[in-house]
């Protein structure tokens, strides 16, 4: 039996940033796992990892926390960004005192946007606050927004039904949110990519290789696991394995498909075999 726990940071933007804690019983680890979820940072919701994968974690011995982060358009992609750092470092300091955890160790998982979000964080973890998490967990993931496919049509995105001016209005929102169910939300990211318009909805302050996990930042990461899928539709499967080849200590584990995540079904075995490999390599780090 496990237990979940509550939290609340308010961040510097006035935002209230919500964490899930899932904390293991035995065989701990002492080593806490930080969760950005994906969803192209305009949907999506932090509790949405699969309850057969956050048990694996939490058999193995680690705490897990999941973190919200506020969505786009509602706020910039400087904002996300930093409430991510803030949300890490409120962990950091605060892991004892509020979360009655012993150890400041910490790694940083993401899946899709939340892998990118887990990449730059560090990066910015080790910029600002001369901090390095212990490894990063990397789903489907990449190093920034750059890649032609991220600025044209997605042909994949294309064999959809055209999202229609009309319902973006209605879920463009004035105020913050940082829980967007992709029942909800998904219809902002699909007409982004129909239109090739992503970082139209990001709005950048700064010009956008700025928000790029470069090569020189790549080589001072700490130990690093990728996952993708060859054929992956949505996020090239070639930004993961550029990211290995710069990344020191990295391991890049292949799925051969074309699903973006992989892990989504778990009446499919792939996720969990990629889960416990995950586990296994962190053992050794």
């Amino acid at each position: 039996m496990y237990t979940t726990e509550s939290y609340t940071y308010q961040s510097t933007h006035n935002i209230d940033l919500h964490m899930t804690l899932h904390r293991a019983n035995a065989n701990r680890k002492h080593v806490t796992i930080l969760y950005f979820h994906g969803g192209g940072l305009l949907y999506g919701e932090r509790d949405d990892l699969p309850q057969v994968y956050i048990d694996q974690f939490l058999k193995a011995g680690y705490d897990l926390l999941t973190c919200d982060y506020p969505l786009a358009p509602a706020v910039s992609l400087d904002v996300i960004l930093q409430s991510t750092f803030e949300i890490c470092m409120y962990y950091i300091n605060n892991h004892q005192d509020v979360f009655n955890l012993e150890d400041q160790r910490v790694i940083l998982f993401g899946r899709s946007a939340g892998a990118y979000l887990a990449l730059k964080t560090t990066d910015m973890l080790q910029k600002q606050a001369n901090i390095t998490p212990l490894a990063i967990i990397s789903l489907y993931g990449y190093p920034g927004f750059e890649a032609d496919e991220f600025n044209q049509p997605s042909p994949y995105y294309l064999q959809y039904p055209k999202v229609p001016e009309q319902f973006i209005k209605v879920l463009e929102s004035r105020h913050p949110i940082t829980n967007g169910p992709i029942q909800e939300r998904f219809n902002l990211y699909l007409k982004a990519r129909q239109e090739g318009q992503w970082l139209h909805y990001l709005q950048p302050d700064l010009p956008i290789h700025t928000y790029t996990v470069s090569d020189d930042a790549l080589k001072q990461l700490p130990p690093t696991i990728l996952a993708a899928s060859t054929g992956d539709p949505d996020v090239p499967y070639r930004l993961s394995k550029q990211m290995s080849r710069n990344i020191p200590k990295a391991t890049c584990l292949t799925v051969y498909g074309d699903t973006h995540d992989f892990d989504r079904n778990t009446m499919d075995v792939t996720g969990a075999t990629i889960y416990q490999q995950i586990l296994t390599w962190l053992d050794t780090i």
